[in-house]
């Protein structure tokens, strides 16, 4: 049971992921199908308004996972992602549709909701095996989103698109639909001396801000990537989107490999990812690009799969919508202001910068693993 649990939650994570990260991408022409005159700076806030209010809504979610079940919370993530979609594929002006990027974001969360409902049902080993494994569905469905997305567009469709995508979280609802409901949170406290159920780790803040720290470390590098490229000379706009796209590649070839392997893997993947960065702002030659994207990416992976046996470790009975909202929230707040600094930092430094800024928001994480007081838990 526990193996068709995964799969059914791990498929509908990723039919909700590619529906939100497919989509995004073309919304410039979503604007001009609209007919609005919005000007160029409102693209880039709508691309990152349902970034925000999944963060903002994160916390009241975990907390209403964790009294009537994380279950019950994943299905509304998928449904609330259908809605804001079908409400976007009918809009007939900017308002309307600003309207359904809220509630895509507002009533979504489809990671969070996953992994706090796997929390329910697994531990251990394999609670932290299933959390890499969503971040594997995720990464799977930033790769293959643009490009499906992109061949409906090519085939002339505009913001009707977004009513043919809200099918795909509506088989992911029908998916969880049938899975058992997991247990509201217990009110009472044990007497052993034990958490009680219901209790969040005590270090979970430190924990939470080597998240942020990690996943700013990642983004702010995200958006100016492609004149990086192009200020190293490389001109050919396919080998820039592989370049761009090798993290991501390493995440889904390497993940079994990692898995296997025990060790503090949070901090080297840290150290790793910090060194690729500033490899990467000293502007090597172009030749030595696809090694340092690799080793970023090795990096990366390293550091997701120590973040995720952190996680298993700290899982609470009662508590996983809460701990996995807080978490995924720190995620959405750290992208959001790696877009905002890595606009200032390239207008002001050059197009270099974000990588350094990179390197030291790594180095920070690194430096605050030291104090995590639980152990990783062994593959």
């Amino acid at each position: 049971m526990s193996r068709r649990l995964t799969a059914s939650v791990l498929l509908g994570h990723y039919l909700s992921a590619f529906t939100a990260l497919g989509a995004p991408l073309f919304l410039p022409r979503i604007l001009a199908d609209l007919g609005s005159a919005a000007p160029t700076w409102s693209i880039g806030a709508l691309y990152v308004l349902p970034t925000l209010c999944t963060a903002l809504a994160a916390p009241l979610w975990g907390r209403l996972a964790d009294r009537h079940g994380c279950r019950l919370s994943l299905l509304r993530a998928h449904a609330g992602l259908a809605a804001g979609f079908l409400l976007a594929g009918f809009s007939p002006n900017l308002t309307v549709f600003t309207l359904a990027l809220i509630v895509q974001g507002t009533f979504g969360g489809a990671m969070a909701a996953s992994n706090a409902y796997l929390a329910t049902q697994l531990d251990g080993k394999g609670l932290s095996r299933a959390l890499d494994l969503t971040q594997y569905s995720a990464r799977l469905a930033m790769l293959s989103g643009p490009v499906l997305v992109g061949l409906l567009a090519g085939a002339g469709l505009g913001i009707e698109m977004y009513r043919y995508l809200a099918w795909l979280p509506l088989v992911a609802f029908l998916l969880v639909l049938p899975l058992p409901a997991d247990a509201p949170r217990a009110e009472a406290r044990s007497a052993d001396g034990n958490p009680a159920a219901g209790e969040l780790p005590a270090d979970l803040p430190r924990l939470l801000a080597v998240q942020f720290l990690f996943s700013f470390a990642m983004v702010v590098t995200f958006p100016y990537f492609v004149p990086y490229g192009e200020a190293l000379g490389v001109s050919n706009d396919a080998l820039i989107g592989l370049l761009y796209s090798l993290p991501h590649l390493v995440y889904l070839l390497a993940l079994p490999w990692v898995q296997r392997r025990n060790g503090p893997l949070l901090p080297a993947g840290l150290a790793l990812l910090a060194l690729g960065n500033l490899l990467q702002f000293l502007r090597l030659p172009a030749e030595l690009l696809f090694a340092l994207r690799l080793l970023a990416g090795l990096g990366m992976l390293l550091a997701f799969v120590g973040l995720h046996r952190c996680l298993a470790a700290r899982r609470r009975a009662g508590g996983a919508g809460r701990l996995f909202s807080w978490y995924d929230a720190s995620g959405k707040w750290a992208g959001t202001a790696a877009g905002l600094v890595a606009g200032l930092a390239c207008q002001r430094y050059g197009i270099a910068m974000p990588f350094l800024i990179a390197c030291l928001a790594a180095l920070a994480a690194l430096a605050m693993t030291q104090s995590l007081r639980s152990p990783e838990i062994a593959p």
